[in-house]
């Protein structure tokens, strides 16, 4: 800071990480142009260096591009993760799926970059080469593009957005998952400053998705809240089991995100006071939900997302219920009502209804039957009354006869 102030410096390049440092240490009296890159810029400290700058530009590339492909100057009121704009002049950038197939707009898949900036390829690698740098199937003979392994997409106005590393790529109960997507999902949410998703196994053979939040300013992170809107937006299996509220990401010496530091989640009912099942089909409930999650105790209000449950786990929520309970709901019913309380009411209700029905249908068939004897003679009706004594008295001795 006394440097820049004793040079008048109006212009500054540094990444994330330096920005932030300079932030928390008071930020130049003077205004600066700032140019940011070097690893993705979260929301919040976007919205601090627009604040506190006269302007703020995003800046990505690889060394391989010779450091920077785009660009893109930022403004306040944006929401999410900031874009990284759009190619530098000479420079070709396209998102292209896994056989080399131009994503559409929207879609998700890993950005290539070619042109003028583009480097020979690794010194004394040719193997390396000839794996990261590959014959362009859209330019000239001979033009050649560079697999960046960042997962991206492009947007409907030209632009790109970041959404993280192929290699970060997993794989979870036979669906293969780019952890980017949640991510950027969760950027998107209000609130979110910064998201990082793992998939954690701390129990063995039991792989579950973990995102790690940081809340925007003074913001209060509602993690149901947060849950509800993902399932809006992505398939099951990638909504994340759990979701841990952190101060900051924890960092390495040189300023990169340290995944190895992240904590395991624990499960807490500090929001959710514990109530035990009140009724005898809460209790079969409670019980199901116990040997399917692996716990000694559920309470009647616990969410079962929120327990560790996932897809696979409610299927077999939903067998054992047909099996053990002799009731019958919707695999979505479980999603949508992901607590025991409501599961009993809904099933309760669904039991009223059927009651209710075969009811209406005994007092319809004894009209029936009071209409069809008030056509028939006495001697009609004590023939009738005889038959049913004679089949009556037949049933019982042939009960006696097998015993």
């Amino acid at each position: 800071l006394a440097l820049m102030a004793r040079h008048d410096v109006s212009i500054m390049q540094a990444t994330p990480s330096s920005w932030r440092m300079l932030g928390n240490c008071g930020w130049p009296v003077r205004r600066l142009k700032a140019l940011c890159g070097g690893e993705a810029l979260p929301f919040d400290l976007a919205e601090q260096m627009l604040a506190h700058c006269a302007q703020v530009w995003n800046m990505y590339g690889p060394t391989e591009t010779t450091i920077w492909s785009s660009v893109q100057r930022l403004h306040a009121g944006g929401s999410g993760a900031p874009s990284i704009g759009r190619p530098i002049a000479n420079t070709q950038m396209i998102v292209l799926d896994s056989a080399l197939r131009p994503a559409p707009a929207g879609v998700p898949g890993e950005l290539h970059i070619g042109g003028a900036g583009l480097a020979r390829g690794y010194l004394n690698r040719s193997d390396l080469t000839a794996t990261q740098f590959i014959a362009s199937p859209f330019g000239a003979d001979g033009a050649c593009l560079y697999k960046t392994g960042d997962l991206a997409r492009r947007a409907a106005d030209g632009s790109f957005d970041y959404l993280g590393r192929i290699d970060h790529q997993v794989k979870i109960r036979g669906f293969r998952i780019e952890l980017g997507e949640i991510e950027a999902a969760l950027t998107a949410q209000i609130g979110v400053a910064q998201a990082l998703v793992l998939a954690r196994e701390d129990a063995p053979g039991d792989k579950r998705l973990v995102a790690y939040l940081v809340a925007h300013g003074e913001a209060e992170l509602d993690t149901p809240a947060l849950r509800a809107s993902l399932q809006q937006r992505l398939p099951d299996y990638m909504v994340p089991a759990h979701y841990v509220v952190l101060a900051r990401l924890p960092l390495t010496h040189n300023g990169k995100i340290d995944r190895k530091a992240l904590p395991a989640p624990e499960f807490s009912r500090a929001e959710v006071q514990f109530v035990a099942p009140r009724t005898e089909l809460e209790q079969q409930l409670a019980t199901i939900w116990s040997d399917v999650l692996k716990l000694a105790q559920v309470g009647v209000h616990d969410d079962f997302f929120e327990l560790g449950g996932h897809s696979l786990l409610a299927t077999q929520v939903v067998s054992k219920v047909r099996s053990q309970v002799h009731a019958t709901f919707s695999l979505r019913a479980l999603f949508e009502q992901p607590t025991i309380a409501n599961l009993a009411a809904q099933i309760d209700s669904v039991r009223a209804s059927e009651a209710l029905i075969k009811a209406e249908q005994r007092a319809v068939r004894a009209q029936e039957v009071m209409q069809s004897l008030d056509q028939m003679s006495p001697e009609q009706i004590a023939a009738l009354l005889a038959e049913k004594r004679r089949l009556k008295a037949a049933k019982q001795l042939k009960a006696v006869e097998h015993e």
